[in-house]
């Protein structure tokens, strides 16, 4: 322990920080971090609010644990030089910072800078700013020191091989330095995200949450699911969770057989959630959010656009920033994204035949892109012959068909019932159109009601009349 006589202690300012006691060390780990980002500095404890000199006690490996908690409480991690000045009874510690030539500098889990004579948490952009400027690199290429060769999925690695065309017996080191995603030994994010068996073990929100809405609820829905594991298996699995929740047109052409044509064209919604599994920020809190509503698809993704990139240049050609760059590449290879800076355009040229108005918009730190059916929905709710005419098919929103459906679900239920019991009394055997034709509509129109509403996907939920469905059954007609 270095002891040296006490001097004149410099004012509070940007680089002077005074505490009273040790047990402000938490604060004191975060002026360490935000010194290191800016320009360095000291923080002098055992002084009070007023410069007055209180002192504190100095033990048997005071020193050493101050340092410790400093060091693995920061990131990186950060060894300032710690000096006792006075007498043991009452010192004074000066803790000397550098500046870090690695920027942000990260105290429990935050970025941290200084800011006058305050310590201010960073925001995005920011830090995405001062890591590329320090380090070259993006978030997405730097390496994730827990991650590990034996916690890469052998069966992710697979499906990219094959999506990409590439041998699937490729050695996993050759993809990994195909990729630039480091060695073996030192591994970037993109390889956590893409490979790892599990990565929401090292980047927690790296999830997608899906909900299929009731009516115009933002917090009663029909299904819910989040979906982890790695990227490409969260694409799939989401994917699959709107073709659950959303319509089918049956469309007869001639053909020996019919065509499908799904709500929200398969291009406009795949390059939706494929653009936000890329180009999210991974350092902000938040998931990925796949929302359907009765009118409307959307995909909310945390983060915001680069400072020279406006909502509105997004509706025409437009240069690319892709926040994770490595990851983007990785995704391109697997043919998810045909070309850079052309996904919006995709989106809204998927779109256009079918009159889906696109819509994109910055929001409380996400991105939303918002798919928005026309009025005249009942077109997609048909089944056309080659002459062009249009036979009732399966939708909540043709009024006649719809109707007959949600009655015969009313005069089904008595007293209160679970989707099985109820599906069965219809003597309906395809869940989704049960969902759809009867429980969606009946739910929207406030007819039915659930017994446990904030649990919808409860293996207890049940259904039951309420008093405007009694009315509606008791007249006989919808």
């Amino acid at each position: 322990m270095k002891r040296t006589r006490i001097k004149s202690i410099p004012c509070e300012s940007e680089t002077v920080e005074w505490k009273q006691s040790l047990g402000e060390w938490k604060e004191i780990v975060e002026t360490c971090a935000a010194f290191a980002t800016s320009h360095g500095g000291a923080v002098y404890v055992g002084i009070g609010p007023n410069g007055e000199h209180i002192g504190v006690q100095i033990g048997k490996g005071t020193m050493e644990d101050l340092a410790n908690k400093i060091k693995l409480n920061t990131d990186p991690p950060q060894y300032p030089m710690i000096v006792n000045r006075g007498e043991e009874s009452s010192s004074i510690i000066e803790i000397t910072v550098e500046q870090n030539p690695v920027k942000p500098v990260w105290a429990f889990g935050r970025p941290m800078k200084r800011v006058g004579r305050t310590n201010q948490v960073l925001k995005r952009e920011e830090t995405q700013r001062l890591l590329e400027a320090t380090t070259g690199r993006t978030w997405d290429a730097l390496t994730c020191s827990e991650f590990e060769a034996k916690d890469i999925n052998q069966k992710a690695v697979r499906d990219f091989l094959g999506r990409s065309g590439m041998r699937k017996s490729t050695p996993v080191g050759d993809v990994i330095r195909n990729l630039r995603f480091g060695d073996e030994k030192h591994l970037c994010n993109a390889a956590v995200l893409l490979f790892g068996k599990f990565p929401q073990s090292f980047f927690v929100e790296a999830k997608v949450k899906c909900a299929r809405f009731i009516g115009g609820s933002q917090t009663h829905f029909l299904d819910e699911r989040t979906i982890e594991g790695p990227i490409l298996r969260q694409l799939d699995e989401a994917i699959a969770f709107v073709t659950r929740n959303t319509r089918q047109a049956i469309v007869i052409t001639g053909k020996p057989e019919r065509d499908i044509v799904p709500e929200y064209p398969e291009a406009a919604v795949r390059e939706a959630i494929t653009n936000a599994l890329c180009h999210r920020s991974y350092t902000d809190v938040g998931t990925i959010q796949v929302r359907i509503h009765d009118d409307r698809l959307e995909v909310w993704n945390p983060g915001s656009l680069p400072a020279d990139l406006s909502v509105v240049a997004l509706y025409g050609p437009h240069v690319s920033h892709p926040h994770n760059p490595l990851l983007a590449s990785a995704v391109f290879r697997s043919r998810l994204i045909e070309q850079w800076g052309t996904g919006t355009l995709r989106i809204i040229e998927a779109c256009m035949p079918r009159n889906i108005k696109v819509e994109f918009e910055i929001t409380m730190g996400m991105f939303i892109v918002r798919l928005k059916q026309p009025a005249e929905r009942n077109r997609l709710a048909g089944e056309r012959d080659v002459a062009g005419r249009v036979t009732p098919q399966v939708t909540p929103q043709v009024a006649p068909q719809v109707r007959h459906q949600v009655m015969r679900l009313l005069r089904a239920i008595k007293g209160a019932a679970d989707r099985s019991a109820l599906q069965a009394s219809l003597g309906l055997k395809a869940r989704k159109n049960f969902r759809l034709l009867h429980l969606a509509p009946a739910l929207a129109e406030g007819l039915i009601e659930m017994t446990i509403p904030d649990k919808p996907n409860s293996r207890l939920q049940q259904y039951r009349l309420t008093a405007k469905g009694k009315a509606v059954l008791r007249r006989g007609k919808g």
